[in-house]
């Protein structure tokens, strides 16, 4: 910073560092903090999910020994009458018979429409290795042993075509199943069932329970690579806005600088017009891009939302920062339109107070009537230098003669017989020098002195 850098850029500066800091520290602050949701521990929900699928599973199992169990005692009790029928049947033929020893012992005919149930029911048992599944669950028990050993075997037997094969299948269910205890067997499997049961309730609770913290999602960034991405956006805004003050001014003092050495020369306007020409340029600084990056990644830090599974908080400050830094560049620049010249007079007076020109900065601002300080600008940057630089002087002297004028005009109210002064104006200001004057610039009827300085 030199003498020739504004009051205003000093303030703006020490304002956006300010804002800067803390913003900045806060965002950090919470990036570093922030935690996912607590969320059902997955392995509860797989144990629960897996449970629950078991006594889905087995379920098929537990009706199909049940209905075995059913169909055996059927089969069980035609097997019987066939084989009381086929031994009465034996018994007869031996009392016709001369040589009752020759007899052949008749075969029990098992009807195939009560054993293919059976049969039907032991191999679902078989195949859907119910056995593993219940003694899993419940353990084994030698009670239903037996009975798991005849689903086996009877599971082996193949399709039946004829009817003695039909015959010949029913005969050997009958003796597999004769002395298995089955009902054992529906004991076991309901046993299973049970247990399965209460292992799913068990789950569910579990995972009801099972509460964990759940990591915050990833997106293109990283969270250390995103603080260090945000952090240095907030950085580079507020360098680069420290380089545009800079620059502005040493280009005041170069410009002004150079323009000294016509302090005592009949271009002694050339140094005030250049300094009204810089007080009219905007501030050095880019305040509304470092404010903005700090407030966005700030905001976008306190309002991301950490319980939303798609929301990528790391992302969310990047594009804070980048975001706000562009919000606030346009704010900045809507700013400067909108307060267009209204601190052009302070600007003046502070450059005019620096450099002490040989043409009173004063005196030239009194020659501006106050209210049309845009307009007299618009026309005075469009002239050329040379231009210029007669303008603040006619402005100049304007503003001094009407001074003078006025004090004139207030010593002859103490004289009211006295002549009017040659070349004054009946309210005791001269006319305007040099014909015409640029908009804003000649001063309304004159009041007490320093009027419209």
């Amino acid at each position: 910073m030199n003498e020739y850098t504004r009051r205003e850029e000093i303030r703006w500066t020490l304002a956006t560092v300010a804002v800067l800091v803390p913003a900045v520290a806060i965002a950090i602050v919470q990036l570093v903090t922030a935690e996912g949701p607590m969320i059902t521990n997955p392995e509860a929900i797989r144990a629960a999910d897996e449970a629950m699928q078991l006594k889905a599973n087995y379920e098929t199992c537990a009706k199909t020994a049940r209905k075995l169990t059913d169909e055996v005692s059927v089969f069980g009790s035609r097997a019987a009458q066939a084989e009381k029928d086929a031994e009465d049947k034996t018994k007869k033929l031996k009392k016709k018979s001369r040589n009752p020893s020759r007899v052949k012992k008749v075969e029990p005919n098992i009807p195939w429409s009560a054993a293919a149930p059976v049969l039907k029911y032991a191999r679902r048992l078989r195949e859907g290795k119910c056995r593993a599944q219940t003694e899993a669950a419940a353990g084994k028990q030698d009670d239903s042993l037996q009975a798991w050993k005849a689903i086996r075997k009877a599971a082996k037997i193949k399709d039946p075509g004829s009817k003695k094969e039909k015959r010949e299948a029913a005969r050997k269910l009958r003796k597999f199943f004769k002395n298995a205890p089955v009902e054992k067997l529906q004991v076991h499997t309901d046993a299973a069932a049970v247990k399965l049961e209460g292992n799913v309730q068990t789950a569910l609770s579990k995972r009801a329970q099972a509460l964990i913290r759940a990591p915050l999602p990833k997106g293109l960034f990283p969270r250390g690579m995103a603080i260090g991405v945000g952090v240095g956006v907030a950085l580079a805004a507020l360098i680069i806005s420290y380089i545009s003050v800079h620059s502005a001014s040493l280009r005041r003092g170069k410009t002004l600088v150079s323009l000294r050495r016509f302090a005592n020369t009949p271009e002694a306007g050339l140094q005030a017009a250049a300094i009204v020409r810089l007080a009219a340029h905007h501030n050095g600084g880019e305040p509304g891009m470092v404010v903005g990056s700090a407030l966005g990644g700030l905001v976008a830090g306190l309002l991301s939302p950490t319980n939303d599974p798609n929301i990528f908080i790391a992302d969310l400050f990047v594009a804070g920062s980048m975001g706000g830094l562009l919000i606030g560049l346009a704010a900045q620049w809507l700013t400067r339109t909108l307060s267009g010249a209204r601190n052009w007079r302070e600007r003046t007076k502070e450059l005019g107070d620096v450099e002490k020109p040989t043409i009173p900065v004063a005196l030239m601002l009194g020659g501006v009537t106050p209210g049309l300080e845009k307009q007299f600008l618009r026309y005075f940057e469009a002239l050329p230098v040379a231009d210029a630089a007669m303008v603040v002087q006619k402005l100049a002297a304007q503003a001094e003669e009407q001074i003078l004028a006025a004090a004139d005009a207030a010593s002859q109210v103490q004289m009211p017989n006295a002549p009017i002064p040659d070349g004054a104006t009946p309210w005791g200001g001269p006319g305007a020098p040099g014909g015409q004057m640029p908009p804003g610039g000649g001063m309304p009827p004159a009041g007490p002195v320093g009027y419209g300085g």
